[in-house]
């Protein structure tokens, strides 16, 4: 009794079902069906209704005549033909086998037509729709304006019929409309989907300097060139018409139709791969920017960080930035500090120079050297030791009265000798002093001479000796003054 009634139960559902299937379709409509089989030169689509809908093969097959769906997939297409208990589909007339009584259904019914440009004619295209020749006027081949024809000819595009006269010997196109069509149809799709702040993909259609525009399935929205990339240098041309992008939407203008994307905001910010740096790391980028006390480097594609001049050479000053860098070269630098807090990265130009504050010998507190002056300041002077380390000389440490104008008697590039009084080089600072120099000159002066006057007590030489060295200490005591 189960089983009979289980039976029953199952072919009142099949009957059910198959009086619910019907032809209810016309020529022109365009219907959504799963295929079912691939036979021959046939492709079978199950579209709900009672009979079988079959659609040519080669309308599913790339260039290469390789078919480009398979069992199970769900396709789109319209209904050009209804005999026989079958029903005829075409995904886009032309792109099967096509005659006069199919583009006159395709033009009473709306249906797109395949046709591919095979010659430039006065005012417009000749187009072939599967070896039927049609026109379309240059103004119904684009929405905007076809300002290189030439491009267009042998490639195949989606048109209207639009006009169908002298027994079909002259039959008018345009590729414009149906653009429009689908457009109008794109925008009612993304009123209802778009928001600012999700991610939406589109290609290239247009690249300008001061952006790229991207075609969002028949929609065109810009990308700034600002919003480009993290990086301060991003350049459009290194885009290509055709190139699909990921981007953000920024903001959406549906009465103006402006649409204002990001590509930069939908990547990483770039400071969040600071993890991947450190102090002390070398890198090798390119020099972005140039101002007056140094240069911005780009370790990565928007993760900037600062050269100052003071830090592009080892052992000469560096007066302008551009004697020693220029934008858009490259450049290896070592990392000197990583700010996190403030996000920013302090960077040190690798030259290949002997890093004098390395060396040991020559540099040591009380050593006494040539120095050239780099800069005068009422404070004191900066100048370049003769090993290449910089240093810093206080006034109250140069061979002057108190209270005489430095730059009075100093100038840039004058040499003079100085004694290094303090060095700390892991920082790369070091304080000198000219008096100190003084001092000890004299002091080996004195010394030697000394040393060259010794005579026997008493004589005419050590009274000459006191004599000097009492003359020594009281110059000593005016200079310490």
């Amino acid at each position: 009794m189960v089983q009979n009634n289980s039976g029953s139960e199952s072919f009142e559902s099949l009957l059910n079902e198959s009086l619910m299937r019907q032809d209810s379709f016309s020529v022109g409509d365009e219907v959504s069906g799963k295929v079912v089989q691939l036979a021959g030169d046939s492709v079978f689509v199950d579209i709900s209704g009672k009979s079988e809908a079959i659609m040519e093969r080669g309308e599913l097959a790339d260039k290469n005549g390789n078919l480009t769906v398979k069992v199970g997939d769900t396709i789109k297409a319209y209904v050009v033909a209804m005999r026989g208990g079958e029903i005829r589909l075409t995904s886009r007339i032309g792109k099967g086998h096509a005659n006069l009584d199919l583009i006159e259904k395709a033009k009473e019914f709306n249906i797109p037509v395949e046709g591919s440009v095979i010659t430039i004619v006065k005012g417009g295209f000749r187009v072939s729709v599967s070896g039927i020749e049609c026109f379309c006027p240059l103004s119904q081949m684009d929405i905007k304006s076809v300002s290189q024809p030439e491009s267009l000819l042998h490639k195949s595009f989606a048109f209207k019929v639009t006009q169908i006269t002298e027994h079909g010997r002259n039959i008018v196109l345009s590729r414009r409309q149906l653009l429009e069509e689908r457009q109008r149809e794109r925008e009612q799709e993304l009123r209802a989907t778009l928001k600012e702040g999700e991610l939406i993909t589109g290609t290239v259609s247009s690249i300008q300097k001061f952006g790229v525009f991207l075609n969002l399935d028949g929609m065109d929205a810009l990308i700034p060139r600002t919003e480009i990339s993290w990086s301060r240098n991003a350049d459009p041309a290194h885009f290509a018409v055709g190139q699909t992008l990921t981007v953000k939407v920024i903001s959406i203008d549906w009465d103006s139709k402006k649409f204002v994307l990001s590509l930069k905001q939908a990547t990483q910010e770039p400071w969040e791969r600071i993890v991947n740096y450190s102090v002390g790391q070398q890198v090798t980028g390119r020099i972005t920017n140039i101002i007056k006390s140094g240069a911005f480097f780009e370790l990565e594609p928007g993760l900037e960080g600062f050269i100052p001049v003071s830090r592009m050479s080892l052992t000469r000053r560096v007066n302008r930035p551009e004697d020693v860098v220029s934008i858009g070269a490259n450049a290896t630098v070592n990392i000197v500090e990583i700010n996190r807090e403030a996000r920013k990265i302090s960077l040190e130009l690798v030259t290949g120079e002997t890093d004098p504050w390395q060396a040991l010998e020559g540099s040591a507190p009380d050593s006494i050297h040539m120095a050239t002056i780099e800069s005068v300041r009422p404070n004191g002077l900066f100048v370049r030791l003769d090993n290449g380390m910089s240093g810093y000389i206080p006034r109250e440490e140069c061979a002057v009265k108190k209270g005489t104008d430095l730059q009075t008697v100093y100038t840039t590039g004058k040499e003079i000798k100085i004694a290094v009084k303090s060095i700390d080089r892991e920082n790369k600072k070091l304080k000198g002093s000219e008096l100190d120099a003084i001092r000890k000159e004299e002091r080996q002066d004195y010394e030697r001479f000394m040393s060259d006057s010794s005579a026997p007590s008493g004589g005419q030489g050590s009274s000459f000796g006191m004599l000097f060295k009492q003359k020594f200490e009281e110059i000593n005591k005016k200079s310490g003054s």
